[in-house]
Order: structure tokens, then C-alpha cells, then sequence
């Protein structure tokens, strides 16, 4: 099974979780979607610890979006805008 997530602050409130779970049982994907909370400063280590624990890739959100900078090889849109959306 893949795990794919959210990392963000807060995410309880995130609809992702539900959509990406109905998008893959629709389409018979062995994954799930998981969210991931960590306090700040912490998003460059939590990115490092899922990649540890295999997740296949993660959606960043607020306040991460810069943060996680440091932890990815980001593209060249990413590094001009100083800011990473989505980690594969």
C-alpha cells in the first residue's frame, strides 16, 4: 500500500483526506491519504521523516510551504517562488 499526505498547521479541517481516499477506492489504488500536523518549526523534519517512513509524496500547506525549502530538491518554479506545494 502507498501512503500519500498532507502536511500542514492546522489540517483538521482539510477536505483532502476524504477526496484523495473516495478518488482511490474509486479508481482500485492500494493507497491512503494521511495528515500530517507537526508544530513550526518542525516542517523540514517532518518532510524528512515521512520520506524515512516511505511516503510516497505529500501536499504542503500553510505555514510550510516555505519551510520545507530546505528538506526537498525543489524544481525551478519552487526555488523562484521560494515556496513547494506538492513533494513526490
Amino acid at each position: 500500500m502507498d501512503v500519500y499526505g498532507l502536511i500542514g498547521n492546522p489540517v483538521e479541517h482539510s477536505l483532502s483526506p476524504p477526496m484523495h481516499e473516495a478518488a482511490y477506492d474509486a479508481l482500485n489504488i492500494d493507497a491512503r491519504y494521511v495528515t500530517f500536523e507537526p508544530a513550526e518549526p518542525a516542517g523540514a523534519a517532518a518532510v524528512e521523516s515521512a520520506a524515512t517512513l516511505g511516503v510516497r509524496g505529500l501536499n504542503v500547506t500553510i505555514p510550510f510551504k516555505q519551510d520545507v525549502l530546505d528538506a526537498v530538491e525543489p524544481d525551478d518554479l519552487a526555488s523562484r517562488i521560494g515556496a513547494v506545494n506538492t513533494i513526490d
